[in-house]
């Protein structure tokens, strides 16, 4: 697939936030891992306020 077939099949929402991320010279990939490595951390503290399923 093309760059653009796949921006096109992205939200809106999505757009905006690869334009702006384009614009400002964002890592994206930094910034997914980031993301993945908070929901990680958040995931761990509610384990460790509520336990383990």
């Amino acid at each position: 697939m093309k760059w653009e077939e796949i921006y096109q099949l992205l939200s809106i929402q999505e757009r905006i936030i690869v334009d702006i991320a384009e614009a400002h010279r964002v890592d994206l990939t930094k910034l997914a891992n980031l993301q993945i490595q908070k929901q990680e951390n958040d995931t761990h503290m509610m384990e460790e306020l509520y336990g383990r399923d």
